[in-house]
């Protein structure tokens, strides 16, 4: 069968012991605490220690959490607003005013003040729960964005013993003078699964961000998506990093701990994560794609400062792990050499991230280029990509059997007591469509949800893919990202960026190239530790991140990075030139957004300079550019920043 033969496909049918059965989170929580009161639920590190808390435990927190936010006067159908990492207090509060008939939203711990004021404003948010002093300053600071808020809760106090605030209140404090929680129950058998739970705010890459309004049903049926395509059984462990702000935590953080069910793991700080990381050997991990790249650039980093000696070992052990996913060798490689290599080298790598038990872990929120998925795969790390939206939900993954890199993995199946199997096939633009259970809109925006399309006739994913033979999603691009250059040639941006990324001294590439244009450039953020360590090891001197990015060296790295890119890529295609960013691409400054992804309109009006300058003849180009630190303090920075031109034939 060819892919031109593919007119249709659809996910596999998986009957597995536990299904959502018709219940809310809530009530999935209740049946857990009745079926399994003594199991672990959920595992902290606070203060250095592993406290252990039981499903019995945790239903009876989550109706005291409920009584206390009843009391304070929240009620169904409002919402609360979620501004913390990732802890068991927030998850707690999240579930005990969803137990209300309430709904929660989450924002990005790091968003800015403007960001959150938006959330805050569009939500219509009466109650807030900020994590620290750094939170609440952030919160309060939103002024008339904020007015409507009625109660303030906070979890660690310190910082705030003198504000006078009166819609303050600490968390802990008022789950201890909570009324009797004996009516909440009640209040969790009356919600039906239809309810929405959850507001999930899109990336805003071209907008302002739209409020994807997400029901039980949904969440629960993109965990059993999970469980069907990943075969996830019960009992294994699972590290929540990923901000439940993003769709993809509530479905994995959320709803899959307890439809499994798996003991739910929070670490201790973000800075403590990888060596937490190591102490859980969890069995199921997300990252996004930047993540992995971190994860795969320390590795490299490392070897950097190693000797000459295990540098050639570690080679040697990388390569023999790509022939045993790629099935080169024979029964010597097999029984002899493998199992040489996994012991001597790839062993310690997997040690190092903390994945020696993974069984399955997941790259999600944009595309993980394939040099970096084939990596991991050689160190014996079942990575897979993850590929789907806020308001579709996750449409296809890898299973840990299917090592094809060039994939975004197969359809996976629904819950059979939720929704028919899905259905995926391309119109004639290319375009993915979707017969798929669905998101229950946007907050305030029936026009948006109404261009989304329909079930009947397929949701518009707004993605261009291909099916290849055995009936994978190979993502292209978003549709609207192809671009066609003034030649007539065309190109995949993403496609570019993601090999990109895969080279250890790239941080983020975005590259540019219209109908006006008959070339394609592309803009470097290099990784300052990478590089930095290069710089160091080879002698040079550098004293800001704008010297280092210029650094002869460095450039020729990027270009040797460039040329490898412009090798797997049609001539019309390949990067004529670059630049190195003299400072980093960042949220705050609306470069990207808070899960990475890149804001391409305002990079390209921000560095239009050195946009113009790659396709000019200059050798250099000066800049200027605006610099916002995250206390809200400007400056400007002034830079020389070199043109690289490529040599690409044609």
């Amino acid at each position: 069968m060819t892919a031109a033969t593919i007119k249709r496909l659809t996910a596999p049918k998986v009957v597995l012991p536990r299904s959502s059965g018709g219940r809310t989170l809530p009530q999935l929580l209740r049946d857990n605490a009745r079926e399994m009161p003594d199991a672990v639920a959920i595992r902290s590190k606070r203060h250095g220690v592993w406290c252990s808390t039981d499903w019995a435990a945790l239903f009876a927190q989550v109706c005291t959490t409920a009584a206390a936010l009843d009391g304070l006067g929240l009620t169904a159908g409002q919402v609360i607003c979620l501004v913390s990492e990732n802890r068991a207090e927030a998850w707690v509060t999240q579930m005990a005013a969803v137990s209300l008939g309430a709904v929660a939203t989450s924002v990005y711990p790091d968003a800015a003040g403007e960001e959150l004021g938006y959330v805050l404003r569009h939500s219509g948010a009466t109650f807030a729960l900020g994590e620290d002093q750094e939170q609440i300053d952030k919160i309060i600071g939103c002024g008339e964005a904020a007015a409507a808020l009625k109660r303030i809760l906070f979890i660690d106090s310190r910082g705030l013993w003198d504000y006078d605030d009166p819609r303050l209140a600490e968390l802990s404090k008022a789950v201890a003078e909570a009324p009797d929680p004996a009516a909440i129950e009640g209040r969790i058998d009356a919600a039906k699964a239809s309810d929405v739970a959850v507001y999930c705010y899109t990336s805003g890459t071209t907008g302002k961000p739209k409020a994807a309004m997400l029901n039980h049903d949904f969440i629960l049926d993109n965990a059993y998506r999970l469980m069907g395509g990943l075969d996830i059984r019960a009992g294994g462990k699972y590290l929540s990093y990923i901000s439940p702000a993003w769709a993809a935590e509530q479905f994995m953080g959320v709803a899959l701990p307890m439809l499994a069910p798996l003991v739910l793991h929070f670490a201790e700080k973000p800075e403590t994560v990888q060596s937490d990381l190591r102490e859980i050997g969890p069995d199921f991990l997300m990252f996004t794609p930047r993540q992995w790249e971190m994860q795969a650039s320390e590795v490299e980093a490392r070897m950097m400062d190693a000797p000459a000696w295990r540098q050639r070992l570690y080679r040697w052990g990388l390569a023999r792990g790509h022939d045993r996913v790629n099935g080169k060798g024979g029964a010597v490689a097999r029984a002899v050499v493998w199992p040489l290599a996994d012991q001597l080298v790839l062993k310690g790598v997997r040690d190092l991230l903390g994945l020696t038990r993974a069984q399955a872990v997941l790259s999600g929120g944009s595309g993980l280029s394939a040099e970096l998925f084939a990596r991991f795969r050689a160190f014996g790390v079942p990575l897979g990509n993850l590929y789907g939206s806020s308001e579709l939900g996750l449409i296809s993954t890898h299973r840990p059997d299917d090592p094809n890199a060039e994939t975004m993995g197969s359809l996976m199946p629904s819950d059979p007591a939720i929704s028919e199997s899905m259905q995926a096939w391309l119109d004639a633009d290319g375009q993915l469509r979707l017969n798929v259970l669905a998101f229950s809109g946007y907050l305030d925006n029936p026009a948006a949800s109404i261009e989304m399309g329909d079930r009947a006739r397929g949701f518009e994913t707004g993605d261009a893919v291909r099916l290849d033979a055995d009936g994978a999603l190979v993502f292209l691009d978003r549709v609207k990202d192809l671009r066609r250059l003034s030649t007539g040639d065309s190109y995949p941006p993403q496609f570019l960026e993601n090999h990109l990324r895969s080279a250890a001294m790239v941080r983020d590439a975005i590259v540019f190239g219209d109908q006006d244009r008959d070339r394609v450039v592309a803009l470097i953020n290099i990784d300052m530790e990478i590089a930095g360590r290069f710089a160091e090891r080879s002698g040079l001197a550098f004293g800001t991140f704008a010297e280092l990015s210029q650094l002869d060296p460095v450039r020729a790295e990027i270009a040797r990075a460039v040329a490898g890119v412009n090798a797997i890529v049609d001539p019309g295609a390949r990067i004529a030139a670059f630049a190195n960013l003299p400072k980093e691409l960042d949220a705050d400054e609306a470069e990207l957004t808070r899960s990475r992804k890149l804001r391409r309109s305002a990079i390209a009006q921000k560095y239009a300079a050195l946009i113009d300058g790659l396709y000019g003849s200059a050798e250099t180009v000066p800049i200027a550019i605006d610099v916002t630190y995250q206390g809200g303090r400007q400056s400007r920075l002034n830079a020389i920043v070199a043109m690289n031109r490529m040599e690409v034939a044609r």
